[in-house]
C-alpha cells in the first residue's frame, strides 16, 4: 500500500539541494505502486512527474503543484548474457553487478550519477557509451491505459541526449533488460575503477550540482558548414573527430568558469558544472544559464541546449 504525502519539501531528494515543496508526494517500488499513484493523480487530476535520484533536475523555487512519484530501488536479476534492472536502481549499481557476474559492454555507465530509468529516459552517456548502446528492450507503464508493456530499443528513438520517453511523459520505465557481453570479471571491474577515477579527477564529484547543464552541440550535418565554422574558430578543429562540441569547453572558452550568480557558481573544473555554494536557489540557477547562452551566442553564434529537466517552472 503507498502513503501519499503533502507538502513535501523536494530540494532534499535532489543532489542539487533546490527547490520548494511538492503539493503530494510518494514513494514507489515496483509496477503495481506505480498503478495506485497514478490511479490517485488521475481521480485527483493532478499532473504528475517522476523523479529518480534527483541527479540531472532543477526544480523551481516555487515548488511542483501536482503529485511527485519517486522511483525508489528494485532489483537486479542477471540472465545469461542479458541483465534485468528495475528503474529505480542506481546505474553505479547495475554496473558494479554487471561487472561482478562477468558482463562486460557497460563500464563507462559508472560515470552516470542516476538512476536507470531516468537515464533511459534522457538516453545518459559518457566516455563513448550510451544508453541505447546496451539496452534490448524497456518495460513501460502507460497512464492513459493503466498497462505495462514491453518496448523493443528501436521503437525507443534514442538521439543524442534524448528518447521516445522525453515526448511521452504518459510513458513511465518500470525496468530494463541490458544485453551484454561476456568477459573476465576481474578485468572489467577495474575497467569500471579506472573509469571512476577518471570521473573523478574530470568533474566536481560530491558537490552540490545536477551534472552537466548544457548538451554538447552536434556539429553542423552539413561537411562544408563544420569546415567553414572550423575556419572561423581554429581551436574548434580538436574537437573534429567527435560527434559533438563538448559545452564545458564553450563555456571556458568564453571565460565563465567561476562566475556567480548568488550562490550558484560555474565549476573551475568543469565549466558545463554548475555549483550550488549552499543555500542556491533555482532563480540564480537559471540566470546564470541565460548568462552563459548569451556569452556563447556572442562569441561562437552557437546556441546551447540545457540538458537538465526542468520540474515546476
Amino acid at each position: 500500500m503507498i502513503q501519499i504525502k503533502k507538502n513535501i519539501a523536494l530540494a532534499p531528494y535532489t543532489i542539487y539541494k533546490i527547490g520548494g515543496n511538492s503539493r503530494f508526494f510518494v514513494e514507489v517500488k515496483n509496477a503495481q505502486e506505480l498503478k495506485e499513484a497514478t490511479l490517485f493523480a488521475k481521480e485527483k487530476n493532478l499532473t504528475y512527474v517522476i523523479l529518480g535520484a534527483g541527479s540531472n533536475v532543477l526544480i523551481s523555487d516555487n515548488g511542483f503543484n501536482g503529485l511527485v512519484i519517486r522511483m525508489t530501488g528494485g532489483e537486479i536479476k542477471v540472465d545469461g548474457e542479458r541483465i534485468i534492472v528495475d528503474a529505480g536502481v542506481m546505474m553505479a549499481r547495475a554496473v558494479v553487478e554487471s561487472g561482478r557476474a562477468g558482463l562486460r559492454g557497460f563500464e563507462w555507465g559508472i560515470g552516470v550519477p542516476g538512476t536507470i530509468g531516468g537515464s533511459i529516459r534522457g538516453n545518459a552517456g559518457c566516455f563513448g557509451g550510451e544508453m541505447k548502446d546496451v539496452v534490448e528492450s524497456v518495460e513501460v507503464f502507460d497512464f492513459q491505459t493503466a498497462t505495462s508493456y514491453k518496448l523493443q530499443a528501436t521503437s525507443c528513438a534514442f538521439e543524442y541526449r534524448s528518447s521516445f520517453f522525453k515526448t511521452h511523459p504518459e510513458l513511465i520505465i518500470v525496468s530494463v533488460i541490458f544485453r551484454l557481453q561476456k568477459g573476465d570479471s576481474q578485468t572489467i571491474l577495474q575497467e569500471i575503477g579506472r573509469i571512476a577515477q577518471e570521473r573523478i579527477a574530470k568533474q566536481d564529484i560530491g558537490t552540490k550540482s545536477c551534472g552537466c547543464i548544457f548538451k554538447n552541440v552536434p556539429w553542423p550535418p552539413d561537411d562544408s558548414n563544420a569546415k567553414k565554422l572550423c575556419a572561423q574558430f581554429p581551436e574548434l578543429m580538436v574537437f573534429r573527430d567527435r560527434a559533438t562540441i563538448p559545452s564545458a569547453f564553450l563555456i571556458d572558452a568564453c571565460g565563465l568558469k567561476g562566475r556567480c550568480e548568488g550562490s550558484i557558481c560555474i565549476s573551475d573544473k568543469h565549466a558545463n558544472f554548475f555549483i550550488n555554494g549552499g543555500g542556491g536557489k533555482s532563480e540564480e540557477v537559471m540566470t546564470l544559464i541565460r548568462t552563459v547562452k548569451k556569452e556563447v551566442k556572442k562569441k561562437y553564434d552557437i546556441d546551447l541546449q540545457e540538458e537538465i529537466h526542468l520540474i515546476g517552472f
